[in-house]
């Protein structure tokens, strides 16, 4: 390159693809080149959309294609910068789960596979040179202890694994990720070291289901997820860690140790553990290897042991062959675990998947249930959080709010909003007095540092 070029990272989708951009934005940075993204830190990322089509030279698409709507905005965002002119290069999991794409939409577009980030500083200089390379490729690259641009600059995304064991009929993602490939716990330790020395403090554990890590690799279950948990709680320092997404057929086989675990003080009480349907028909059709009552028990088990654990769960509704009968096991099962967090979709066809085959629900249906199930969990989950009122919570200041506010996080994980005084920045450690609280969030005040 005869002149510094920038590049622009759009990013959609899950943790996972927002920790690869930010791979890819310390890959460029340390090749050279300048990065723009809706995220950042002072050197050199400006934090901020890109103004003008004259911003940049280069954009990266980085896809998700777990929903239609994920691909819907790809597709928009696309479309706009191509007809910008814009040179354009697109990773992600679109075009690995959909390969033949690269032959119709991205035919002559650069392609970043999403076991190929490490290539994306010269399959960008190619493709500013007017070189298109399309790299989807699955041999295995390493993508832990990379250079990184974090979104904040104290949260660090942590992934322990790529794929996983299921095989879930109405999954596309399988199709990019692939089987399960767990990362070595030392390399692991290493990213969290070195992360923690660099000033994060807070730890995302993310994967496509943390539950199974290690089932691959490892032999003995002390070398599964809550000795891999154990060995960052021994880490001296001071930090949070929040456990991502695990599934509950794997959280069954490690449930009493996981509990254990989630009594360290560092340790953030929040478990994310999607049951999708509450009827063992659904299940069985979706293949989720358990039935409704293992993630009731399982539920119950933290609760009892840590009472002060948020419950976050995922949910399907209009589900191909999804009765009446079926909606309302689910509207009893949400009922009767009450959830913290309801991820609340309706079923959408994605195409290639087994689920396209079955006898589909009309859309109306599953609109109607969707909005019943919402009015249900919102009741819940105001109810829930005007318990907290009036309670004192150590939490940690992570994220920057709008109209002059700051995003704290309680031992419980919490989403608490305070106002900013100048005082207090993202990173610090507060006492916080819980003063209301809404269906989304606690608000509070800072009692002390």
């Amino acid at each position: 390159m005869t002149s510094k070029k920038t590049v622009y990272i759009k990013t959609f989708g899950c943790s996972l693809n927002q920790t690869d951009s930010e791979n890819m934005a310390g890959i460029l940075l340390e090749a050279g080149f300048d990065v723009i993204t809706n995220y950042g830190t002072p050197n050199h990322i400006w934090m901020k959309m890109p103004e003008s089509k004259k911003d940049f030279d280069v954009v990266i698409i980085n896809t998700c294609s777990v929903k239609n709507l994920a691909e819907s905005k790809f597709l928009k965002e696309f479309k706009m910068w191509k007809n910008a002119g814009k040179t354009i290069v697109v990773a992600g999991c679109i075009p690995q789960a959909d390969p033949e794409i690269l032959e119709t939409t991205l035919k002559g577009i650069p392609v970043i596979g999403t076991r190929q980030i490490v290539h994306v500083a010269e399959i960008v200089k190619d493709a500013i040179n007017g070189k298109v390379v399309q790299n989807i490729s699955n041999d295995y690259n390493e993508r832990l202890n990379l250079p990184k641009i974090r979104k904040t600059g104290i949260i660090e995304i942590l992934p322990i694994s790529e794929g996983c064991l299921s095989n879930c009929t109405y999954c596309k993602t399988k199709f990019a990720r692939g089987e399960l490939l767990s990362y070595p716990k030392e390399k692991i330790l290493l990213q969290f070291k070195n992360a923690l020395s660099s000033g994060c403090k807070e730890f995302w554990i993310t994967s496509q289901d943390n539950g199974c890590y290690g089932f691959d690799i490892y032999r003995k279950e002390k070398y599964f997820l809550p000795q891999l948990l154990n060995d960052m709680l021994k880490i001296n320092g001071d930090f949070k860690i929040r456990l991502g997404m695990a599934n509950p057929d794997h959280i069954k086989r490690i449930k009493d140790d996981l509990i254990e675990t989630f009594k360290h003080p560092k340790m953030y009480k929040f478990l994310h553990i999607p049951v999708q349907s509450g009827s063992n028909k659904i299940l069985k059709l979706m293949k989720r290897m358990y039935t409704a009552k293992d993630y009731i028990d399982i539920v119950n088990d933290f609760k009892k042991n840590i009472p002060e654990i948020t419950i976050s769960t995922d949910i399907i509704v209009g589900f191909p062959e999804e009765s009446n009968e079926d909606f309302e096991e689910s509207v009893k099962l949400l009922k009767e675990t009450k959830p913290d967090v309801l991820n609340l979709s309706r079923f959408w066809l994605r195409k290639g998947t087994a689920a396209e085959k079955m006898k589909q629900i009309e859309g109306g249906i599953s609109k109607k249930r969707s909005e019943k199930m919402k009015k249900i969990f919102d009741k819940i989950a105001e109810q829930k959080n005007k318990q907290w009122i009036g309670k004192y919570c150590n939490s940690l200041i992570d994220e920057i709010g709008k109209n002059n506010t700051l995003i704290a996080r309680n031992d419980s994980y919490k989403q608490i909003i305070i106002k900013n005084d100048g005082k207090n920045k993202v990173g610090d450690f507060v006492k916080i007095k819980i003063t209301d609280s809404g269906v989304y969030d606690l608000r509070g005040e800072i009692i002390s540092n």
